[in-house]
């Protein structure tokens, strides 16, 4: 992946850590987690982002009141839907994916995630 320098920063980062770097800072100032944590937690919504656009997860998260919840959800229709290409660096706090049970365009908040695996059929 090409890397690409921002004004204030002297070295050079790529859109992957620049995109981790602006969730950690959100993630942080939401939760009292810790910074290992948060860095798992960025690490892992990003590979899942990208999973998504080919395949299918069983994704994890609490809703905003608090419920656990589970999805099976990808990103296959987004472009269809939204006419554009799925852009990580267009997530500031929530993330999008279809629900493949609810057949709806659902979100969650990056701070509720927990975890997600792939889902082979």
């Amino acid at each position: 992946m090409k890397k690409q320098t921002l004004g204030h920063q002297s070295n050079h980062v790529t859109k992957s850590e620049r995109v981790e770097n602006l969730w950690k800072k959100l993630i942080r100032q939401e939760t009292d987690l810790s910074d290992e944590t948060i860095t798992w937690m960025t690490r892992r919504i990003r590979l899942l982002t990208e999973y998504m656009a080919y395949g299918c997860a069983l994704i994890a998260y609490r809703k905003q009141n608090g419920d656990f919840y589970m999805a099976r959800a990808t990103l296959v229709y987004y472009e269809a839907c939204f006419h554009r290409k799925y852009d990580i660096e267009r997530i500031q706090n929530h993330v999008v994916y279809w629900d493949i049970e609810q057949q709806g365009w659902r979100t969650f908040q990056i701070e509720n995630f927990l975890e997600w695996k792939p889902v082979v059929n």
